[in-house]
């Protein structure tokens, strides 16, 4: 069925990457929104980009022009990391609804003034901690959601992914001016998880290494967490992972039975159960941004808009996950100290 052009909400895409690519699909795919704008760095990328992707856009690369334009009400931010927090606050100023890739800033300041201008806006906001969309975790947040594993008193989650040259983020992700760091750039995403499946974190202890020359700062990181309700659990970041696949950890212990990725064992739920049993739906073991569900967070993201309601990461949520990555990074450089978060 044809879209109703003036119906549609307008989005603005601000960046060029792979990401973005990814954003346009699915925001073309959405019956209620449309691409209306691409704004870029460079004029001759950027128009590429439209004649690839978005052939009815119109082009910037004035970042401010696009948020002029009336015919975007909404904006999604797939720039460097060092960029996300400043241009949705501008975007915000703007009276737009806004995406925003992860992290939700690289430092505590900048996310801070982020989640204050998020709570003076009208409009909606959506956080790619894309996760929280993925198939296996909504398994594992319905299964506890119905106490399948009874109270979890222990939650640990790892994100290890070898940041390759041939990376298309490779040459600012090493910098840590543009990345924030591993726990910031990466492990936020472990970090996010575990506050959404199991809650929040009150204080961490954590230590970092560096195994690599090309990047500027500790790539891997470890990080004890004790969480508001008395449980504790653990947190890990690793960019050094080269020698072997993109890998993504999930326990949960539980008073009634356990939970690991896909596999379970509840058997209370399942009285003749003997071993760990297996959900059949994908893992999130891929580092790949067309392996992300975009699609079911952009969809969620819409009908937020459309029926009043808030996205299933906003942006003040997002940023608390980023006070806990920042207080996990600022203990390793205190070598272990408790941090409050």
């Amino acid at each position: 069925m044809m879209k109703d052009q003036d119906a549609l909400i307008g989005v603005g895409i601000r960046g060029t990457g792979q990401v973005a690519i990814q954003h346009v699909k699915a925001i073309q795919n959405n019956g209620h929104t449309c691409v209306r704008a691409v704004c870029g760095r460079d004029e001759q990328r950027t128009k590429a980009f439209i004649a690839a992707y978005a052939p009815e856009a119109v082009w910037y690369t004035d970042y401010e022009k696009m948020l002029a334009d009336e015919q975007v009400g909404m904006v999604s931010e797939c720039m460097p990391n060092y960029l996300h927090a400043k241009e949705a606050i501008m975007a915000l100023q703007a009276d737009k609804h806004v995406i925003l890739e992860k992290p939700a800033g690289i430092n505590r300041q900048e996310s801070e003034e982020l989640a204050e201008a998020a709570r003076k806006s009208k409009r909606k906001s959506v956080v790619s901690f894309v996760l929280r969309w993925h198939p296996m975790i909504e398994n594992i947040k319905t299964m506890l959601d119905k106490k399948s594993i009874g109270d979890v008193y222990y939650a640990e989650a790892d994100y290890w992914h070898g940041i390759s040259p041939t990376f298309s983020s490779y040459q600012w992700i090493r910098k840590q001016q543009f990345a924030g760091g591993a726990m910031i750039t990466g492990g936020s995403h472990a970090v996010d998880i575990l506050r959404y499946l199991h809650g929040e974190v009150a204080e961490v202890s954590a230590f970092s290494v560096k195994k690599r020359t090309d990047f500027d700062y500790p790539t891997t990181y470890i990080a004890s967490l004790s969480f508001c309700d008395g449980s504790v659990g653990k947190v890990s970041a690793s960019l050094d992972g080269l020698s072997f696949p993109y890998q993504f950890n999930l326990d949960l212990l539980g008073a009634k039975g356990a939970i690991r990725d896909n596999r379970f064992y509840a058997g209370e739920l399942f009285s003749h159960q003997s071993d760990w049993m297996s959900m059949t739906c994908e893992t999130p073991n891929s580092g790949k941004v067309s392996h992300h569900p975009f699609q079911n967070e952009i969809d969620n993201m819409v009908d937020a808009i459309l029926n009043d309601t808030t996205s299933r990461c906003t942006i003040e949520d997002a940023c608390s996950t980023m006070s806990v990555a920042y207080a996990i990074t600022e203990s390793a450089l205190k070598n272990g100290a408790i941090v409050k978060v």
